[in-house]
């Protein structure tokens, strides 16, 4: 099986991707790719606020940084060895395909509509604190970029930072990011997306 993924290492998407399915062998399953014991316990404790899904990926990235083996071929040897199974590997490739949101409701024009900063407060409200990490990186941030809002707003509630990453993420993205994309990243971070939907649709009506 292994043979048919992709030579590279994963992308920041893809550790995000592949951290959900990185179950209770999670210790040795790392300890195996080279992550000393004692990184690993700190970046538990230290991200005991996050989601077990957000901390195995905190987990990932301090690996990428120590430049220890991340490639697919890899990964799915250890996940395999642990009990795991590698053949999720096969779904979470960062794809440049154009993907829409699965919703008979929803007419894809309306999908394609561009945010604007009058949405943030609107789609704050449903981003799970637990999982926003995740959530950005599949929006494109970078885990460093994260980090930076984390730090400035430390003192500050994490919903201010949410919003915060928001604006950002609206007002500086190229081509501008539309409601598809907010809605395909926290549907892959198994957030409430129903509930933003019926806000839209409250707000603004779907044409």
């Amino acid at each position: 099986m292994s043979h048919e993924l992709p030579e590279r290492k994963l992308s920041y998407k893809e550790i995000d991707r592949v951290s959900k399915y990185i179950g209770s062998g999670y210790q040795t399953f790392f300890v195996g790719l080279g992550c000393p014991s004692e990184l690993l316990q700190q970046e538990m404790e230290e991200h005991r606020h996050l989601a077990f899904r957000s901390r195995i990926t905190k987990v990932f990235l301090q690996l990428s940084k120590m430049r220890v083996d991340s490639k697919f071929k890899t990964v799915a040897v250890a996940m395999l060895q642990n009990g795991m199974d590698p053949g999720k590997l096969f779904g979470i490739t960062d794809s440049k395909e154009d993907f829409i949101y699965k919703d008979e409701r929803l007419p894809v024009v309306w999908l394609q509509e561009t945010l604007s900063v009058h949405d943030v407060q609107i789609i704050a409200r449903y981003i799970d604190v637990k999982t926003y990490f995740n959530m950005f990186l599949e929006l494109g941030f970078q885990p460093e970029d994260v980090d930076n809002f984390d730090d400035q707003y430390r003192s500050r509630p994490t919903h201010d930072k949410i919003k915060a990453l928001l604006e950002t993420f609206i007002t500086e993205t190229q081509p501008p990011p539309t409601r598809n994309m907010i809605l395909l990243a926290m549907q892959e971070c198994n957030m409430d997306t129903e509930s933003l939907i019926t806000a839209f649709i409250t707000t603004k009506g779907t044409r």
